[in-house]
């Protein structure tokens, strides 16, 4: 089975807990020397995030700042 060119690449994550978790990645974007990333869960499609890398981790983006980084992907689209 060959994959669509369009279709999210599936990443792997650790949890807080060390525990491992599939996402699927649907974009990245830079902004503001920060990089973003825009998953759903791979086994739950209601579960959607924004991440951003700080340090080499990434963490739930959310607020001013989730409606500020969302923006900028929905103009990028």
């Amino acid at each position: 089975m060959t994959e669509e060119p369009d279709a999210p690449e599936e990443v792997t994550l650790l949890d807080e807990a060390g525990g491992e978790r599939a996402f699927l990645l649907h974009d990245a974007i830079e902004a503001g020397g920060l990089t973003y990333y825009l998953v759903e869960a791979a086994d739950d499609p209601d579960e959607v995030l924004l991440l951003k890398e700080t340090e080499g981790l990434l963490e739930s983006v959310e607020g001013d700042e989730f409606e500020r980084v969302l923006a900028l992907l929905e103009a990028e689209s």
